[in-house]
């Protein structure tokens, strides 16, 4: 066709064309700012209703199946140690109410990094501290019954690692999307100096 141009020049002119510059005002940051706030006070009420969930679980498996106390033992450990974690590291702060508009853009972009370091370490304090429980949960039935029924062990194993590919990849991508965001405020005050 006449009308096409040759990829050089699609990719000059892209590369060339003009970039609006994006200006937010201070309630604009700040409504970010709240309701990012506002996400992750919803993610840790959620994580801490699981946890109640375990704990409840925990304990009808101890009343049921006395043998896996050391394995219920791991596995509530592995949960405070998580909650202690969310608690210590991923605490949703509240938005100081005056603050100036670098400020505030300071204060959200230090939240959205230390969100996506909590979330990219994500298999280190959250998925990690279950591995002894989930092994134990597994190994005791295994001690006490003959090597024929072990393969049994293997669908349980096999969720749990898709469980927690699953939940490592959530957390990849979501730190993936927090440094965008990052990297969104980081241009934005680039473009207003």
């Amino acid at each position: 066709m006449e009308n096409e141009l040759p990829p050089d020049n699609l990719k000059n002119l892209w590369q060339n064309q003009s970039v609006e510059t994006v200006q937010m005002s201070l309630e604009q940051v700040r409504q970010k700012a709240e309701s990012f706030q506002k996400r992750i006070r919803n993610r840790n009420l959620r994580e801490y209703v699981a946890a109640a969930f375990v704990f409840a679980g925990s304990g009808y498996l101890l009343w049921r199946i006395p043998e896996l106390r050391l394995a219920v033992g791991l596995l509530l450990a592995g949960t405070i140690y998580v909650l202690y974690q969310l608690h210590t590291r991923g605490a949703a702060k509240t938005v100081p109410e005056s603050l100036a508009l670098d400020t505030c853009l300071a204060f959200h972009r230090r939240e959205l990094e230390r969100q996506r370091d909590l979330v990219r370490d994500v298999w280190k304090w959250y998925l990690l501290p279950f591995v002894p429980g989930l092994l134990a949960v597994v190994a005791v039935p295994l001690l006490h019954s003959p090597p024929a029924e072990w393969i049994g062990a293997w669908p349980f194993i096999l969720l749990c690692s898709a469980m927690f590919y699953a939940i490592w990849r959530l957390n990849k991508r979501g730190a993936n999307k927090l440094q965008r965001q990052i990297d969104e405020l980081n241009s934005m005050n680039r473009e207003s100096l």
